[in-house]
């Protein structure tokens, strides 16, 4: 290829990396609309819309990166279930009635790295998009209000520092995925999850991974 030719097909190609497929899963039309108008004017962004019933397929046909889950809560349960199941690596975006209600340690076991208010705004919807890709976590205020100081201060004083990402492996290994899944599920690479898993092991004073969670889960690092 000349490289003219490669000039001229490089914008493209770049174009095509910059593109993300987003899949909004609402628990009615209206919802779902709405969810969809608010996406539609990101030209980054491809949108498809489908239902909970046919999430297995549209996750097929479309391959997501991103799942925005627009639903009650416990259909958003059973829809979290369908995306464990999943063979690629997915980021999950939750609109909720009660944003609070929904930020469980499970929930972040299945992939939920946001979740908002279900009348959250388009800038607030794309921001936690954007964010959540690059792997942060978007929480609403709500959540955090409903923290409780008194216990964060009381495992703060008894239990190791685990980073977040730490936090969140131990969380997976409670879950007893391989770390071969756990890359997956973060795209990060097995050594790298490895690494995190030895830190882990250290600080918890741990034989185990069996043995790292169950001090974790008595320290009240994470739940089951």
């Amino acid at each position: 290829m000349s490289v003219a030719a490669r000039r001229r097909t490089a914008p493209a190609a770049s174009e095509k990396r910059r593109s993300t497929t987003v899949l909004v899963v609402a628990g009615s039309d209206l919802a779902a609309a709405r969810v969809e108008a608010m996406l539609r004017g990101r030209s980054d962004l491809r949108v498809t819309v489908g239902g909970p019933a046919g999430l297995a397929r549209h996750l097929d046909e479309h391959a997501p990166s991103v799942v925005v889950l627009a639903l009650q809560a416990e259909a958003t349960a059973r829809a979290l279930e369908r995306l464990q199941d999943h063979e690629g690596a997915l980021t999950v975006v939750v609109l909720a009635s009660d944003p609070a209600a929904e930020w469980t340690a499970r929930a972040r076991r299945l992939g939920v790295r946001a979740v908002l208010r279900e009348d959250a705004t388009a800038e607030e919807l794309d921001a936690a998009i954007i964010a959540a890709k690059a792997g942060l976590v978007v929480l609403h205020p709500d959540v955090l209000e409903r923290s409780t100081p008194a216990r964060t201060a009381e495992r703060r004083d008894r239990a190791p520092a685990l980073t977040p990402r730490e936090l969140e492996i131990l969380e997976m290994l409670a879950e007893g995925i391989s770390n071969r899944a756990v890359a997956a599920r973060l795209g990060i690479s097995s050594q790298t999850v490895k690494f995190h898993v030895a830190s882990i092991l250290a600080k918890l004073g741990a034989a185990s991974r069996t043995e790292a969670v169950t001090f974790g889960v008595r320290q009240g690092l994470i739940a089951l």
